[in-house]
């Protein structure tokens, strides 16, 4: 089960009981909440249903692993960590990665030159028979073998936690008339697998096999150097589907809950959001000029409101459709230095377009990000 909170306390009780690793994609420390689902599979504890270990290939987890770390090691690239998790999807939320559970070692990637491998390298032995003669092309010529392709791995730069267990900042916000009005269970919060009643059925178009977003409303996000009003800061708190539908209520089956679950929630159109992918992303670079292209604030920390933000926090940011941004555009992350050149934080990539705003992921930090600090269009 995923959930969201601050990490701070949960992250020191659960590791005296049971020990884990988060798999960051970034290598900071995640806002989401552990899986409650913890149990014993052998000699440790875990969420998953992990496979046996397969021998050669195989690597069991340690203390302090993750996925970033591991695709450094394997691949030669922390940020192909992608591929480590699609080697090992038992593991349900890249975020949490246990001691004790087995991975398959996903091979290196290998780069062949435009003019093919060396000559006599992975060639495969003659033929014992003749084989027949290429065809000649039009003019005359052998056909040539197609060149091999060089096209580079592609970066996925968010999973389903930073798109789905998210927020955005909502300029206008009308409450919605579907909402969570009970549960199954006689407790105040749900979690995934749990029952929940709406309040609206048939007659309003509820059908069973729709599935919905759950959403809260959390707070105003407030412009640091206007301190005008934003929007209301709406949290995504888990995906629902609506099992059967009366005439004036409905009944659904939480599928994934990124935190508690709790009537009066709103209930949305379940939205399909894409993960930016790139083939490179560019390194931080102190000493890069201003790129002349639009500027803005961090102006909201997402439902738990920390106070720093660093590599993998999901933020949010003061440039939006009028910027000529879009999902995958990246962005410089600075601090003004009155006199002095601007101190660079660190790089970000835009994951949704919010009206005036945008929901944005740090990728690279060279030091702790605030309320307030600077944004500066690098790629659109």
């Amino acid at each position: 089960m995923k959930m969201t909170v601050r990490v701070g306390a949960m992250a020191v009780f659960l590791a005296a009981f049971t020990g884990f690793a988060m798999a960051e994609d970034a290598k900071a420390t995640s806002s989401s909440r552990p899986p409650k689902n913890l149990k014993l599979v052998g000699d440790h504890w875990t969420p998953w249903d992990p496979p046996q270990p397969a021998g050669e290939g195989s690597y069991v987890i340690q203390k302090g692993d993750t996925f970033w770390d591991l695709s450094g090691k394997w691949l030669g690239d922390p940020y192909l960590w992608p591929q480590v998790w699609d080697q090992n999807r038992y593991v349900l939320d890249s975020h949490w990665i246990y001691p004790g559970d087995p991975l398959s070692v996903p091979a290196r990637p290998q780069v062949v030159p435009p003019e093919g491998p060396p000559a006599g390298e992975n060639q495969a032995p003659p033929a014992e028979t003749e084989t027949a003669a290429a065809p000649p092309t039009q003019g005359g010529g052998d056909v040539r073998p197609p060149t091999p392709s060089t096209t580079p791995s592609m970066i996925q730069l968010a999973d389903r936690h930073d798109l789905y267990c998210s927020g955005a900042i909502d300029e206008n916000h009308q409450a919605s008339s579907l909402l969570v009005v009970g549960a199954e269970l006689e407790k105040d919060m749900q979690s995934d697998d749990d029952i929940l009643y709406l309040n609206q059925g048939r007659n309003n178009g509820i059908q069973a096999g729709a599935e919905y977003l759950v959403s809260r409303a959390e707070h105003q996000a407030i412009h640091p150097a206007t301190r005008e009003a934003l929007g209301t800061y709406m949290q995504r708190l888990g995906h629902i589907r609506v099992l059967c539908a009366q005439e004036d209520t409905a009944i659904a089956v939480v599928l994934d809950a990124c935190t508690d679950l709790k009537p009066g929630d709103e209930v949305l159109p379940w939205p399909n959001l894409a993960s930016p992918i790139l083939d490179h992303v560019p390194p931080v670079d102190r000493c890069q000029e201003p790129s002349g292209l639009p500027q803005g604030y961090v102006v909201d920390g997402g439902a738990d409101q920390p106070t720093v933000y660093g590599s993998g926090h999901v933020i949010h940011a003061d440039l939006g459709q009028d910027a000529g941004i879009r999902p995958g555009s990246i962005l410089t992350v600075y601090r003004d230095n009155g006199d002095m050149p601007r101190i660079v934080l660190g790089e970000a990539v835009v994951l949704t377009v919010d009206g005036s705003t945008s929901t944005i992921k740090m990728l690279q930090s060279t030091r702790e990000t605030r309320w307030g600090d600077r944004v500066e269009v690098l790629q659109q």
